[in-house]
């Protein structure tokens, strides 16, 4: 997938994704094992694994540490895609998507410790890219661990502006087209996820209220569809934020 990500980019674009994966691949040992410190996060007898899904803007972080905080007795390993970005030296924000395949070699790493370690761990991604999501998930559940998906629902206009809004305050940048991509595939990978994993994989449903607010928990379902169903093309928000034929209008 990795070919898919780089079409279009200039030299100095390639050579900053290229750089990132190096030191990735070079420093993911390292880089796990800190963040995964068993004094910190110690083994458990039956550690769990948690999936945040939903688009950016969606507020899956307030989601995830507001689950956490209803653990705060039991240390949980908090895997944040976007924190890992400040690990690359040339990570300025507004170059946010250039780091993606390097987070996620260094994201798998600490998956993969955390599994050996026996720890539980919460994933605060999107759950966008089905490959990895699906491998994920097989491999916490080959180890008996419970394994939930919570995905966090928003309307996407709303999740837009809050993805601007963020990015004024913080400078991280989220493209257009890729906030587009991820909306829908989101949804689409919990969907085919739950569908192939049935009763192994436990998927609740978080819908927020315009301010951002939980409004509304399903607990246990079998497809977000029944619960919230699509009602935006992919050509409606493209158009909503400026984009034709794939281009930033």
């Amino acid at each position: 997938m990795q070919e898919d990500k780089r079409f279009g980019m200039t030299r100095e674009e390639l050579a900053i994704w290229d750089d990132a994966i190096r030191f990735a691949r070079l420093n993911k040992k390292v880089i796990g094992k800190r963040l995964t410190d068993q004094t910190q996060y110690p083994p458990e007898k039956e550690p769990v694994s948690v999936f945040m899904a939903g688009s950016p803007g969606a507020g899956k972080t307030e989601a995830s540490l507001a689950l956490l905080n209803l653990f705060s007795d039991t240390p949980i390993l908090r895997i944040d895609p976007d924190e890992l970005r400040n690990e690359f030296d040339a990570y300025q924000g507004g170059n946010a998507w250039l780091f993606q395949g390097a987070v996620s070699i260094l994201v798998g790493k600490l998956i993969d410790l955390a599994l050996d370690r026996k720890q539980s761990f919460l994933l605060d991604g999107t759950l966008s890219n089905i490959e990895i999501a699906r491998t994920n998930v097989q491999r916490c559940l080959s180890k008996g661990r419970f394994v939930q998906i919570l995905y966090v629902y928003q309307d996407p206009k709303l999740a837009w502006s809050f993805v601007r809004d963020r990015e004024e305050a913080e400078g991280r940048r989220i493209r257009p087209e890729h906030f587009v991509e991820q909306y829908f595939a989101a949804r689409d990978v919990v969907n085919a996820l739950k569908l192939e994993f049935g009763k192994d994989l436990h998927v609740d449903l978080l819908v927020k209220h315009i301010d951002n607010s939980g409004r509304l928990y399903k607990a246990g379902i079998d497809k977000i569809d029944y619960h919230i169903p699509e009602k935006h093309t992919r050509h409606e928000l493209m158009t909503m934020l400026g984009i034709t034929d794939g281009a930033i209008a």
